[in-house]
């Protein structure tokens, strides 16, 4: 008996996915009445009844709806893998850390590996590395991620940051910069410090933000001294250090899963950090 068409077996998964022909013929392109000849088509093929009235599916029609949608998803996912090159290394970095950190130094990058192209992107939430088209990421914590290979780059040292010339006030008596997305910076600092508590002058959505406030003089900031140290050694920021230094649990890991790091390009781009950060 010969298979279904794929055009009828894609009009089902969408119409199963979406729940309406309406919906499904936005997806697909076409018009209702095409979806519903489709779907007729399809129930003729395989001689069977697909759905129970009022759109919906009978038991059989459901658990064939589920597997087709599963199954063009992964081509889809085949598709979009087989378009980009060899050679491309997708990211998924911290905006902090992508702006301070790593765009610093990926000239050096890209002339040791010229044949291989990075496409980076930055977001506040972990992506699910499994389901989105990302070969790697850096991620912010402490590790132990599950089905995933974490190589720790460095471990989180902050310190309090400000431009040069306020350093000749009481550091206590700046204005307080603080990233909201790490609460916790400015309590931990300040208590290692031996400065009072006090609420932040200024909340930005990250560090870099607070880092870029800091630079312009508009106060000090507390940053991880891995991000800010080639702007430490350049001048453009002073550094006020508790003594000893304070570490936080957390640190910055490149991640990947398994078998993404058989592939070449990325074991490089993995290498390739783990010797900067090592600097």
């Amino acid at each position: 008996m010969p298979l279904p068409s794929l055009r009828a077996l894609k009009a089902f998964a969408e119409t199963s996915r979406t729940g309406s022909l309406a919906a499904a013929a936005r997806v697909l392109n076409v018009t209702p009445s095409a979806v519903s000849h489709l779907l007729r088509e399809l129930e003729q093929s395989l001689a069977i009844s697909l759905f129970a009235g009022k759109g919906q599916l009978t038991e059989v029609g459901g658990k064939l709806g589920q597997r087709l949608a599963a199954a063009f998803d992964a081509i889809d996912v085949a598709v979009t893998e087989a378009r980009h090159q060899a050679g491309d290394v997708r990211v998924s970095a911290l905006s902090s850390f992508l702006t301070l950190w790593l765009v610093p130094r990926l000239g050096g990058f890209q002339s040791l590996h010229p044949d291989t192209r990075l496409l980076l992107s930055t977001g506040m939430r972990p992506v699910d590395l499994a389901a989105e088209p990302y070969e790697c990421a850096i991620r912010w914590g402490r590790g132990g991620w599950p089905n995933l290979d974490a190589t720790l780059l460095f471990r989180d040292r902050p310190v309090v940051v400000t431009n040069p010339r306020l350093l000749q006030s009481d550091p206590r008596s700046l204005p307080r910069l603080a990233a909201g997305t790490r609460p916790d910076d400015w309590p931990l600092v300040a208590a290692a410090l031996g400065w009072p508590d006090a609420m932040p002058a200024l909340t930005f959505e990250t560090r870099a933000l607070a880092v870029q406030a800091a630079v312009a003089g508009m106060g000090s900031a507390v940053v991880d001294r891995n991000l800010v140290a080639d702007m430490l050694a350049a001048g453009m920021l002073a550094e006020i250090a508790p003594d000893p230094a304070v570490y936080a649990a957390e640190g910055h890991w490149f991640v990947a899963l398994p078998d993404r790091l058989r592939n070449r390009s990325v074991r490089q781009f993995r290498d390739w950090l783990v010797g900067e950060a090592g600097r």
